[in-house]
C-alpha cells in the first residue's frame, strides 16, 4: 500500500498520549487529495502548494477546536488507514494513528495567543467550511505562521 501525507490538528493532550504510546483513532486530519486538489486548480506537480493549503486548513481547524495555541501534527501514514471524505478542505479521517507516523509537529509561538483568541470571536463556532473565505478570521489567523518543529522537539513545541 502506499504512504499519504497529511496534517493533523491535536491538542497537547492528544499529541502527549501519541508520545506516550497510545494509538489514536478517528482524528479528522488534512491531506492534499483530489478534491482539495481540483479545488484549487493544483496538479500533481503541484505537491508543496497543496501540501501548504492542508496545512493551512489543519491550522484553521485546529484554532475552531478550542482555546490555546494551535498544535499540528504532520504524519505519514498507510493509505489504508485513511477514509477520504471528499471534501475540497482535503478531510480525510486517520485510523489507527501512532507516534511513529508523526514527521514534524507544527505549532504557534506563545505571542500567537492573543490574535488566536480574537480570530475565535470572530468565528462564533461556525465550522470549517464557514469561516475558510472569511477576511477577518483568516487575517488573523495568518499574522502567525505555524512553526516546525522535529517530532523529538513535541515538548519545545508548546514554548
Amino acid at each position: 500500500m502506499s504512504t499519504l501525507s497529511a496534517f493533523v490538528p491535536v491538542s497537547r493532550e492528544q499529541a502527549l498520549a501519541l508520545r506516550a504510546g497510545e494509538e489514536l483513532a478517528g482524528l479528522t486530519a488534512y491531506a492534499p487529495g483530489p478534491a482539495l486538489l481540483a479545488a484549487h486548480d493544483l496538479g500533481p506537480a503541484d505537491d508543496e502548494e497543496a501540501g501548504f493549503v492542508a496545512l493551512g486548513y489543519a491550522g484553521l481547524a485546529a484554532l475552531l477546536a478550542g482555546p490555546g495555541l494551535r498544535t499540528v501534527l504532520a504524519v505519514a501514514v498507510d493509505s489504508g488507514r485513511v477514509d477520504d471524505r471528499g471534501s475540497e478542505f482535503g478531510e480525510v479521517v486517520v485510523r489507527g494513528l501512532r507516534w511513529s507516523a508523526v514527521t514534524a509537529v507544527f505549532a504557534d509561538e506563545p505571542g500567537a495567543a492573543e490574535d488566536l483568541d480574537a480570530a475565535r470571536a470572530v468565528a462564533g463556532g461556525r465550522a470549517l467550511g464557514d469561516v475558510a473565505d472569511d477576511e477577518d478570521v483568516v487575517g488573523l489567523v495568518d499574522r502567525w505562521d505555524l512553526l516546525w518543529y522535529a517530532p523529538e522537539e513535541l515538548d519545545a513545541s508548546f514554548g
